[in-house]
């Protein structure tokens, strides 16, 4: 378990004493800090899946409690650190998982964060074990009682399309009101991967890889984004038959 943590606060010696504590705690690792609210709410994204959010509360320009309203969704879990006692109905609202007063000593730090820690660890355990793998996912259809059931085995690719998404399987298309971030975790623990920001694909479809360019077996083409050759790249070398042979 390796859980990324983001700390706001317009204190630079608070953030130290917070990175600090994440640094003593197992299964804990510092992502971001910001001293600017502002920053914080154009930069975090999304795509950082940050875990635990470590917000302050009394702050310049936008105070805690109005960041959270624009960002919570971006983070699993959500920790307000303040010196004031009385935004506890407030940070409820805008849904914390944590309120820490300052002075933030490591042991109340410990202590706020291990409920979490935990309940990380008992989700961990209920993963289920490759053997008992979904075989199919089922789909909502264009009415509340209509569901359409998918072979995973089936998908060639997803490809995401503004508010909903398209899978793409051997024999049609099925589209449906989803992110693509949601399919894909669906399939986490399958055998797909992100190629750019619009695509998954079954690694079973790639027929071929040139330069950027993935052919799949119904001879689609789909190019590899810019932040997703590291990890394409690595699982192809990962796969790749190689020759023990001395050249």
């Amino acid at each position: 378990m390796n859980l990324k943590c983001v700390v706001i606060d317009d204190e630079q010696h608070a953030i130290e004493v917070l990175t600090d504590h994440i640094a003593e705690m197992p299964g804990l690792t510092v992502f971001k800090t910001f001293t600017s609210p502002v920053q914080a709410l154009t930069e975090i994204s999304t795509d950082d899946e940050i875990d635990l959010l470590f917000m302050d509360i009394d702050m310049p320009g936008i105070n805690g409690l109005e960041l959270a309203k624009n960002i919570r969704e971006k983070a699993k879990y959500l920790i307000f650190t303040t010196a004031h006692p009385d935004y506890a109905l407030q940070a409820f609202d805008v849904q914390s998982d944590q309120y820490l007063l300052k002075p933030i000593s490591f042991a109340k730090f410990a202590l706020g964060i291990d409920r979490i820690l935990k309940k990380e660890a008992n989700n961990a355990k209920v993963v289920p074990k490759e053997t008992d793998q979904v075989a199919a996912l089922y789909i909502k259809g264009d009415h509340k009682y209509a569901f359409s059931n998918i072979a995973i085995d089936e998908i060639l690719y997803i490809k995401a399309l503004q508010n909903y998404i398209q899978i793409i399987t051997k024999s049609e298309t099925h589209t449906t009101y989803l992110t693509l971030k949601e399919i894909e975790k669906a399939l986490e623990s399958h055998a797909f991967i992100r190629v750019n920001k619009s695509n998954i694909v079954a690694k079973s479809a790639i027929k071929k890889v040139d330069g950027n360019i993935i052919r799949l077996v119904n001879n689609e083409m789909i190019q590899i984004g810019e932040g997703y050759k590291e990890t394409f790249f690595a699982y192809v070398q990962n796969s790749l038959l190689k020759s023990n042979r001395n050249q």
